[in-house]
């Protein structure tokens, strides 16, 4: 992807992103008290790609939905303020403190009103289905199979942490001791994938597609969310910490196993080593930074880098390859979502 594509795909998801930001927080405001407001809007407010409604916005014009077309827009908003309620709960859930640069809203109000925050979240995804109109009852669908995935993907990735600060009887009954290959595809299938593929087919649902046409757009939005997520984990592990916007090394810092990443790394590493990796991933002796200063030689030496970057540039092409069996209205759009699939693995490498 040269520099002007990747530009063209920056212009246009920023222009979509705004259109759905107002929309979000028309949604999100609505019968809430003013000092209230700042709290609630904090997370849509501190930016974001917004690939999730940007994807939405262009299958729906692909299938012939005009560009500002009110239910269009709601659907979209409606698939962001889903991704920004898991944000704010997994920043709850794993005390995170940045995300995008900027103070998490835990961070910035406390986890008591974030969890508050949380839940105007939800209803206002009700309110953005609402609006979708005729598409209510097939949106609300999507929406709560969506979160319902998303929670379960959210639930494994928890019960990979191999960190000590969670004792309760569930998590030590369920906890994974080793994550194979299928553990971690069913964890990013819900974390990640389902939310992106919802935000295809609703896209495609609102734009008036056929259920052939919603299948395809849906299966496109599974192939580029794995490839999105398998970026984001070698950005955990490999990226810099001021271009990143977040954390890095936070899923070795909170004991995870499941980073592509670090499964990968142990299934590559010679078994004395593979040993040694988990060994040092999950001792609770060690320091943050004796974890990662004794982890990242060996993740170094597996080459699970190189196997990250493979496995990702697949499922990118297999995004792109299912564009093919659509039929769209407008050419541009079809070269814009092979931008978006490459730039969702680009933006790592």
């Amino acid at each position: 992807m040269t520099n002007s594509s990747l530009e063209k795909v920056f212009a246009h998801m920023s222009k979509l992103g705004k259109t759905v930001e107002e929309k979000m927080i028309q949604f999100l405001l609505k019968d809430i008290h003013p000092n209230f407001a700042e709290l609630i809007t904090w997370q849509t407010k501190t930016g974001g790609k917004r690939l999730r409604p940007a994807l939405t916005i262009l299958f729906a014009q692909a299938c012939g939905s005009d560009e500002n077309d009110p239910e269009t827009l709601a659907a979209a908003a409606g698939i962001e303020l889903i991704h920004t309620y898991s944000l704010i709960l997994d920043d709850i859930i794993d005390r995170g403190d940045i995300r995008r640069g900027k103070s998490t809203t835990r961070a910035k109000y406390g986890d008591e009103f974030a969890i508050l925050s949380a839940i105007i979240h939800r209803e206002a995804v009700y309110e953005a289905a609402r609006a979708t109109g005729k598409y209510l009852g097939d949106t609300l669908g999507i929406y709560t199979n969506a979160i319902r995935r998303l929670t379960e993907g959210e639930r494994l990735d928890i019960l990979f942490e191999q960190k000590g600060e969670r004792e309760n009887e569930y998590f030590l009954t369920h906890r994974f001791k080793e994550v194979g290959l299928k553990d971690y595809r069913r964890m990013i299938a819900g974390k990640t994938a389902s939310l992106i593929a919802a935000a295809c087919k609703l896209g495609a649902l609102v734009g008036g597609a056929s259920l052939e046409e919603q299948a395809c757009a849906e299966k496109y939005g599974w192939s580029a969310g794995i490839a999105f997520q398998l970026a984001d984990d070698y950005l955990d592990i490999f990226a810099v910490s001021e271009e990143f916007g977040k954390e890095v090394y936070k899923d070795i810092i909170e004991r995870k196993l499941g980073n592509f990443v670090i499964v990968e790394a142990l299934r590559l590493l010679v078994p004395s080593e593979a040993k040694k990796l988990s060994g040092y991933i999950t001792d609770e002796n060690l320091s943050d930074e004796e974890r990662i200063e004794k982890c990242i030689p060996l993740i170094d030496k597996s080459k699970a880098k190189e196997e990250v970057m493979k496995e990702a540039e697949k499922w990118a092409q297999k995004a792109i390859m299912t564009l093919e069996t659509v039929e769209f209205k407008n050419e541009d759009i079809k070269d814009m979502l092979v931008s978006i699939a490459q730039f969702s693995v680009r933006r790592a490498f």
